[in-house]
């Protein structure tokens, strides 16, 4: 028919418009495509289709692909979409489209694509806004592949084999919204030119193990297709979120998870933009049971989507969605949950997917918030337990998966007995003693730790507080039990104490003592005592002195320091302390051991030992909180009058061996 010029039959179409005009499937080669459109030109035709043989393939050279006086006829036809697809052309040859003068949408999908022209667009600057070369045999992409498309909108390049972009690949597309490179071989991203206006980027079902160069082409994105790649790091979640500063749909489950390793920089950063987190089959049982990556929700908190499935998850860690306060929608299906707490999801969640796990009784309360709900494909364990859960089944107003797919898992002899024929033949639990046992561990529990908790927190306050502690329980003990300060014995002696005690420690003693026991330096002190710096006659024998002081004193307080233990007179007086002590036989001497004096030390003297052997003596306290303490002890002893059970003999003069000069520990006072 259209064998020569194809004007000897005229237009077959004259004086027809087309909205819709299929030509497949017609056996036209090129040639004859060229005479038919020829014969129709002038045609309005707004959506042509012509599929069937035109093109060469792979196998047949004979024939040819289109050219550039392909579709030079329909120049006058105002195609708006041509579709070419399920063709063989082979090779885009120079402005084989260039005769469509006002196309919008050219696709040519499902053809044996393997190379394009350098000017294969030649013609379409400032009209073409979507092209289709899905499903071809593309194995890369130059900057200079669709250069010039300015006006492109929608660019589909997915299944094909694309291993590689080219350096600045897709240039001269200012304007290009949507790239499709899904089902491809890329293994990275290279360098590719900047794309500022792209808001839908599709890179799933290719080889990425990284993601260098992403944001040339889709910093501007609103929809991030990254899943079932071979990507191992699950910082990229958060880099992407933290960088695509308009990204609403991120979808990236399906990838190699091995570990989760964000780095600082790469916080998420609270109220983004995110809206739907597509994580299914992303590894995430093992990284939270790493402790990894555990507040990577945390600051989603416009997040209205999320899927979950696929991740092997057993259980969901304790506040693991408490940053995702807007979630309305969840799938956790295909996952291995068998438990869950009545808080885990947020007040806010409506539609929550649970098939496919293992819940056994689930707790109905789990699901205060929701209006809808599917549970089919979990295994219910069905026993007296299930009750509560088969009363809500029945009662609640969320919206719930087909009853016929809820089904008894366990006992074996129950397995795949619809829940609805279950819940007529359930009866409740019988009533034991667990309650009863666990109330009272739980009594036990709390019994046992209040008395940990009071015995530490008494032994700390002993420790810290007692000097405290000690001054209250006086005040106390004065004031109700012991009534006005009691005053020595009233004896015919000139002195309620002699204080023997080395010169060389006379500015301790009279800080740390003497201000606090002689009436000559306090009103307030009830004892008179006698010392040698002031009560010594002097000219008078040193001696006659001492013996004097202990004679004429109801106690003789000796101030055992190094220097004591080294000082002739001194341990002469103790002498003579001890000598009346036999002779009247009543405990009138007091020892004070102060400073660093060990015991060994003391041992060393015979006089001494004999005595701190069989009665006890006094030690200055180290902590200044017991000095209170210590001076009511001290106080005790010199108003005490009692007669002592049995004085052994003592040497009247203990060996004087030197010490060590070891001064005496500063007090606080």
């Amino acid at each position: 028919m259209y064998e020569k010029n194809g004007t000897g039959c005229g237009n077959p179409f004259k004086d027809m418009t087309f909205q819709v005009l299929d030509l497949s499937s017609n056996g036209f080669n090129v040639t004859k495509t060229r005479l038919f459109f020829r014969a129709i030109q002038g045609t309005p035709i707004a959506h042509l289709t012509f599929s069937g043989h035109m093109g060469k393939g792979f196998l047949h050279d004979n024939l040819a692909d289109p050219d550039e006086s392909t579709f030079e006829d329909l120049a006058n036809s105002t195609v708006d979409v041509f579709d070419l697809s399920n063709n063989f052309i082979f090779f885009l040859k120079k402005a084989v489209f260039s005769g469509l003068k006002v196309v919008r949408i050219i696709d040519v999908s499902h053809n044996k694509i393997n190379q394009i022209n350098r000017n294969a667009f030649d013609g379409l600057q400032g009209h073409l806004q979507m092209l289709n070369l899905s499903s071809n045999l593309l194995g890369e992409v130059h900057s200079y592949t669709f250069a010039n498309l300015t006006k492109l909108r929608i660019l589909d390049l997915s299944n094909n084999h694309i291993g590689a972009l080219g350096y600045k690949a897709f240039s001269g597309l200012p304007h290009l919204g949507a790239l499709f490179l899904r089902g491809n071989s890329l293994r990275d991203l290279g360098s590719p030119a900047l794309l500022p206006n792209l808001q839908y980027l599709f890179l799933n079902d290719n080889k990425l193990k990284f993601l260098h160069g992403i944001a040339d082409l889709g910093l501007s994105s609103i929809h991030l297709d990254l899943s079932d790649n071979r990507l191992t790091n699950l910082e990229d979640v958060y880099d992407i979120v933290n960088h695509f500063k308009h990204l609403r749909y991120f979808v990236y489950g399906g990838n190699f998870i091995k570990w989760c390793q964000p780095i600082l920089d790469d916080a998420i950063p609270y109220n983004n933009s995110l809206l739907v987190l597509d994580l299914h089959d992303s590894s995430l049982q093992m990284i939270w049971e790493q402790g990894k990556c555990l507040d990577l929700f945390n600051s989603l908190n416009n997040l209205l989507g999320i899927i979950l499935s696929f991740n092997s998850l057993t259980s969901l860690p304790r506040g693991i969605f408490r940053g995702l306060s807007s979630i309305e929608e969840m799938d956790l299906s295909s996952n291995a949950l068998t438990f869950l707490e009545v808080d885990v999801f947020p007040l806010s969640l409506k539609s929550l997917v649970l098939s496919n796990n293992f819940l056994a009784s689930p707790d109905p309360m789990t699901f205060q918030s929701l209006a809808t709900l599917s549970l089919e494909g979990n295994h219910f364990h069905c026993d007296c337990h299930l009750e509560s859960f088969l009363q809500w089944l029945d009662a609640t107003n969320v919206t719930l998966s087909p009853a016929e797919t809820h089904r008894c898992g366990f006992p074996a002899a129950l397995r795949d007995l619809p829940l609805a024929n279950y819940t007529a033949v359930v009866e409740p639990c019988e009533v034991d003693d667990d309650e009863a046992v666990q109330y009272l561990k739980f009594v036990l529990f709390i019994a046992s730790a209040l008395l940990v908790i009071t015995v530490t927190l008494s032994g700390i306050v002993y420790a810290r507080l007692r000097g405290q502690i000690f001054i209250l329980y006086k005040k106390m003990a004065g004031r109700v039990l012991e009534g006005p300060k009691a005053a020595p014995p009233v004896e015919e002696l000139q002195y309620d104490a002699f204080v023997c005690f080395s010169n060389n420690d006379y500015v301790w003693v009279e800080a740390a003592l003497l201000k606090k026991l002689d009436d000559q330096f306090s009103e307030e002190n009830i004892f008179h005592c006698c010392f040698e710096a002031r009560d010594f006659l002097p000219g008078e024998d040193h001696l006659s002195n001492i013996r004097s002081a202990v004679w004429g004193s109801r106690k003789t307080l000796c101030i055992i320091s190094k220097e004591f233990l080294k000082d002739g007179w001194c341990l002469e007086a103790f002498s003579v302390a001890q000598s009346r002590m036999l002779e009247e036989l009543t405990d009138i001497l007091i020892l004070l051991v102060v400073g660093k004096v060990a015991h060994y030390q003391l041992m060393k003297y015979n006089a001494i030992r004999n005595l701190i052997q069989k009665r006890e003596y006094l030690v200055w306290p180290e902590d200044p909180q017991d000095l209170d303490w210590f001076y009511e002890r001290l106080i005790t002893q010199l108003l005490k009058d009692s007669k002592t059970k049995k004085i052994e003999a003592e040497d009247k003069r203990p060996d004087i061996r030197p010490q060590d000069d070891v001064e005496l520990k500063e007090i606080r006072l």
